[in-house]
């Protein structure tokens, strides 16, 4: 049996900021972290989406000063993806 796990966009883009990755890519425009996470995690590891502007769970008001394009987003889409291919996720999220 394949245990799946939920994960959030808002999570995947944390740790990119953190380790200053993707650090001109913004998070939610045509070619934004959303659209690649989004393809990362369904056409590359066969993951699914369960959920669309779902809230974060940092502060997450416009006045906050992580809270924006090219930091952390106030909302993300979540995805349900095999807890085996985690590793593989921010590997691949590490090239970025």
């Amino acid at each position: 049996m394949t245990t799946k796990i939920k994960i959030g966009a808002d999570e995947l883009i944390l740790w990119l900021r953190k380790n200053e990755k993707a650090v001109n890519i913004p998070n939610d425009e045509i070619q934004g972290l959303g659209i690649k996470i989004h393809n990362l995690i369904v056409k590359e590891f066969g993951g699914i989406k369960v959920a669309e502007n779902y809230p974060s769970y940092w502060a997450n008001l416009m006045e906050d000063k992580n809270v924006e394009k090219f930091n952390l987003p106030k909302a993300s889409a979540q995805y349900e993806i095999e807890t085996q291919k985690i590793g593989q996720l921010y590997e691949n999220l590490s090239r970025w």
